[in-house]
């Protein structure tokens, strides 16, 4: 699946190797060690969501750092600060800093060693940004796409003044939403404060938003920095603001036809965390990412609402100039009203090849790529496009059973309009081998703009024809203000769920 919500294409590049060479190891942060496993404390709140901690008795861990009143300062840009939280399910760390109004800042957490980001036997991190009358202003817990628990937060401060940072265990905030807090080993965590200037910025990854860009002849233009191999390219950060209620910002990109890649070109496009004190800080929504082709200023080749969990991802070519369109929703503005683009060139999943013949059950499109999922089975995954055309247009996907054990079972998950596609009511329904339907209520389903199209867990009929599965994609009346008809899927075979 090619969006970031599901194979995290997305990636802090150039922010995330710099503060990784800050510090850190492989282990989980500071050196705190295990100690204070008897010691006991009881909680009190402090503004927001955060937990604070105070002594009861001896033998518990105090680090000096436990409320906003005794909060350790960090400085921007320095190497990481080590620490302990212990117990995980109670304690709490502040640390302050001094900001200025409109400051970008990302802020780092590291405790999951780096050959398991989920491993629970270490810490799962959440960070919390306060103002200096300590109100939280933005938090993260995982980062998109989740395949860490080391939070990570990037934000814009909205004032000049003092910031508190607080990091906690997940099961201090959330107690019963993660992992069981006794199954923590090891305590201890390293966190980094990174002051980010686009202005100033010696490298092509990271853009501030210099008004006016208001239409395509303003356009600021999106660079691409080879990541450190160079077999791509880091993702390209965005720093925007919107100054007035009725503000566009337009953006450029010209994708570059090397590295090559295996299937097609891909172009990403996100505005990546959620807005408000629960996200990034941000005190409006993006309303639309608009893209259009430099060749057709008129009608967009892919359009989506952010706000609605939607993220451009759709083939693009090489050497084509397209411009992006980022609009905000009508209303006042805010105190804080600021967003982060992110954009990636990568590759897309394996494309339609036999859209001649795909359209019925008898010769369905066979040959997929198969490769391993984080479940434990096999996956497929398709580029696929619904052609326009007087018959409404019909791709039928076989997916063999050859690796699949007893009990497993199907899911299929399909993105088009939620990747900006022009396609609309995207549906897929699972067929026995020889096409004969399951059940239409339970193998199908159709995608919104809220909702990604997903059929969950299904069971796999036993005796399926010809050793295989069919998936018949369709969809109805196209958009007619965007041109794309792409759409994106994947099939996954997955053994039995484990408590």
């Amino acid at each position: 699946m090619k969006s970031m919500y599901f194979l995290g294409f997305f990636v802090l590049g150039t922010i995330a190797a710099t503060a990784a060479g800050c510090g850190g190891d492989d282990e989980g942060g500071g050196g705190g060690g295990e100690g204070g496993a008897g010691s006991t404390t009881t909680s009190s709140a402090t503004t927001g969501a955060v937990a604070g901690s105070t002594s009861t008795g001896s033998g518990e861990v105090d680090d000096g750092n436990d409320s906003v009143d005794e909060a350790e300062p960090i400085e921007p840009g320095a190497n990481g600060i080590e620490g302990t939280l212990e117990p995980p399910d109670i304690d709490a760390d502040y640390y302050s800093f001094t900001g200025t109004k409109g400051q970008a800042v990302y802020i780092q957490t590291d405790a999951k060693p780096s050959d398991d980001e989920t491993d629970p036997t270490y810490p799962d991190t959440v960070i919390t940004l306060l103002d200096a009358e300590g109100n939280q202003i933005a938090q993260n817990d995982d980062p998109s796409p989740g395949f860490s628990n080391d939070s990570e937060l990037v934000t814009v401060l909205p004032a000049d003044g003092e910031y508190f940072i607080a990091v906690q265990e997940c099961n201090a905030l959330f107690p019963g939403g993660c992992a069981d807090p006794a199954d923590i080993v090891s305590f201890d965590y390293s966190l980094w404060l990174l002051p980010l200037d686009p202005a100033k910025s010696e490298t092509d990854s990271l853009i501030g938003d210099t008004e006016p860009n208001d239409d395509s002849e303003q356009a600021v233009q999106l660079q691409y920095e080879l990541n450190n191999d160079e077999s791509g390219y880091f993702t390209t950060f965005a720093f925007g603001n919107f100054a007035s209620a009725t503000d566009v910002d337009v953006y450029s990109f010209t994708p570059p036809e090397t590295p090559a890649v295996d299937n097609a070109i891909l172009a990403q496009l996100s505005v990546g965390m959620p807005t408000g004190i629960e996200g990034n800080g941000s005190t409006v929504d993006v309303s639309e990412i608009a893209v259009f082709a430099s060749t057709d200023l008129t009608n967009a080749y892919a359009k989506v609402n952010p706000s609605k969990g939607g993220d451009i991802a759709l083939p693009v070519e090489a050497g084509q100039e397209y411009f992006v369109f980022v609009k905000r929703p009508a209303g006042e503005v805010g105190k804080n009203d600021f967003y982060v683009l992110m954009h990636n060139r990568t590759s897309s999943d394996p494309l339609e090849a036999e859209e001649e013949t795909n359209g019925v059950v008898e010769t369905p499109e066979a040959g997929l790529v198969s490769f391993p999922n984080g479940g434990g089975g096999v996956s497929y995954a398709i580029e696929g496009r619904i052609a326009d055309g007087d018959t409404a247009d019909v791709d039928i996907y076989a997916v063999p059973l050859d690796d699949v054990e007893a009990g497993w079972t199907f899911s299929v998950i399909c993105e088009a309009q939620r990747n900006g596609s022009g396609v609309r009511e995207l549906s897929a329904e699972v067929l026995n081998g020889d096409g004969t339907p399951i059940d239409a209520a339970t193998y199908s389903a159709k995608e919104t703009e809220a909702k990604d199209l997903s059929i969950d867990r299904v069971a796999i009929p036993e005796g399926s024809a010809d050793n295989r599965l069919l998936v018949k994609v369709s969809a109805g009346t196209p958009a007619a203000d965007v041109t794309s008809r792409g759409y994106n899927c994947l099939f996954a075979y997955l053994p039995p769920e484990t408590n």
